[in-house]
């Protein structure tokens, strides 16, 4: 294990909060951002296509200083996030759910120890209410039969304590800090996924590029965790779901993609009847 680092200067970090009917939870995330110690952070909030009244009080919500895109269609998280990013110049970048609030020196400590640490790909924070976002990338056979138990092969990795750093293969996509020059290098999020597995994506191709991946257990956040999920259906849901596992097996492991072929279909079916597929939640986790 790794001793954590400390913000020693100060350093710039762009960050991208995605939003889908959670204005009050991306106001006091935003605001928090805003509010850290330690680094000069510029925060982007991209709001998917609300309902009109949940944008309506995004807009009245919203921090001064936070700057808000309202985009016309739900871009889905990744590209939501790469929206949010594409204009800035920051060192660092940072992507985060709606519902993620850090604690004051989060943030600065994850770009702190980035910068100190030249081989890290994607650093992210301990999650106080839950430790055990973080994972082992998935193996193939597991993913192939995901269609039918959901979750299976998922292998959790507790946040390690205040004062310890771990290594880890997949730091959650709910909050992650990573160097903008990695960032753009690899072209961020792959916007073919919805949502589901774009940052399981991420991790794997930083991985595969050579670098590491590292969560910092003195950099704090506090999630509540899917709250746009309860505004999104079921079958909605479920059709992101098997979607993201989808491609990430046909870039990843195509022999097991086909195998997973047919239990693909019989899923959507089953548990994604009439699926819209494009209208669901762009910040559920």
């Amino acid at each position: 294990m790794l001793s954590s680092v400390n913000p020693v200067k100060s350093l710039t970090i762009d960050v991208a909060v995605v939003n889908w009917n959670t204005a009050e939870a991306a106001s006091e995330s935003s605001r928090a951002y805003l509010a850290s110690a330690g680094a000069e952070l510029n925060v982007t909030i991209v709001d998917n296509a609300s309902e009109p009244e949940e944008r309506a009080k995004l807009e009245r919500l919203h921090p001064e200083g936070a700057e808000l895109i309202l985009s016309e269609k739900n871009l889905g998280f990744g590209a939501g996030a790469n929206r949010a990013l594409r204009d800035g110049d920051s060192e660092f970048v940072c992507v985060s759910n709606a519902d993620v609030v850090p604690e004051p020196d989060a943030i600065a400590i994850l770009a702190a120890f980035c910068d100190k640490t030249r081989e890290c790909g994607m650093v992210g924070p301990a999650f106080v209410e839950q430790s055990a976002y973080h994972a082992r990338l998935p193996k193939p056979t597991a993913l192939a039969l995901r269609p039918l138990i959901g979750g299976l092969g998922h292998h959790p990795v507790p946040s390690p304590a205040p004062g310890k750093t771990i290594e880890v293969e997949q730091p959650a996509g709910a909050c992650f800090v990573v160097r903008r020059e990695v960032w753009e290098r690899l072209g961020g999020f792959d916007e073919g996924y919805f949502l589901w597995y774009e940052d399981v994506d991420l991790a794997r191709r930083l991985r595969d590029g050579g670098l590491r991946n590292f969560v910092c257990g003195s950099a704090r956040v506090h999630h509540s965790g899917g709250l746009a999920i309860g505004t999104m259906s079921r079958s909605d849901h479920q059709a992101a779901r098997l979607d993201g596992l989808d491609r990430y097996l046909r870039k990843f492991h195509p022999r097991a993609r086909q195998v997973a072929a047919p239990l693909l279909a019989v899923a959507h079916r089953v548990r994604a009847p009439g699926s819209a597929k494009t209208n669901g939640a762009a910040d559920a986790r």
